[in-house]
């Protein structure tokens, strides 16, 4: 009877440990799929957020200009990444017409967002591609959204309506990836087990990197050729 139980246990953590990887690919495919925007207000003083969303309407305004409607995710990261300059003289300009002499700096990177609800989506907490603009010292309160595919809502534009956030995902993520999105919070225990397995991972590979020996550079050792008089 011990056996039998015993058996039944390591067959249902089996289960349980396909459905976590199965997770954490469908969470990976989700951040691989989508691109964010993040822009950080110089200060939380009224003005300066303010202008924060000045400039997200007007990048918000040429979204499609920086890749192209047709644009996939990878492309639309490498656009913006060959524009950054732009995109900063953009956002610098939206300031200055506010009276704003603020810098801005403008990066594409992989950056750490909590779940975040979107109509009848949710974005579990993940790691994700985002264009993130700071603006001045990046002091203040934080905003934002999901450039690709196109989530992000200005004060300019509105959705179409009758569109729902999941048909858009869906129109450019796979299968696995939209259903965890839709169905958010029947993953959540093995999110977390997601959450935790990346978190050990990060901890390991950070303690092999501080431990590991440090290498000493080779000698080279010059090989003379003997040769028969």
């Amino acid at each position: 009877m011990k056996r039998i139980i015993g058996a039944a246990i390591v067959f249902l953590l089996g289960m349980f440990a396909v459905r976590v990887a199965d997770t954490a690919q469908a969470l990976h495919g989700l951040e691989e799929g989508v691109l964010r925007l993040h822009i950080l207000a110089a200060s939380d003083a009224a003005e300066d957020q303010y202008n924060k969303l000045l400039v997200r309407d007007a990048l918000l305004a040429q979204g499609e200009l920086w890749a192209g409607a047709s644009a996939d995710v990878g492309e639309m990261a490498s656009a913006l990444e060959q524009k950054l300059p732009q995109i900063e003289a953009l956002a610098e300009q939206t300031l200055r017409t506010a009276g704003s002499g603020e810098e801005v700096t403008a990066m594409l990177c992989e950056m750490d967002f909590p779940a975040r609800t979107y109509g009848d989506i949710t974005l579990p907490a993940g790691k994700y591609r985002a264009l993130r603009l700071v603006i001045g010292e990046g002091q203040g309160q934080n905003w934002w959204c999901v450039m690709y595919p196109s989530l992000c809502v200005s004060a300019a534009a509105e959705p179409a309506e009758d569109t729902a956030p999941s048909e858009i995902l869906g129109e450019h993520l796979g299968e696995d990836a939209c259903a965890l999105a839709a169905d958010a919070d029947s993953y959540e225990v093995r999110l977390k087990c997601v959450e935790l397995l990346r978190a050990v991972g990060d901890w390991l590979t950070d303690t092999w990197e501080r431990c590991k020996p440090v290498k000493k550079p080779q000698q080279r050792v010059s090989l003379l050729r003997c040769v028969s008089i």
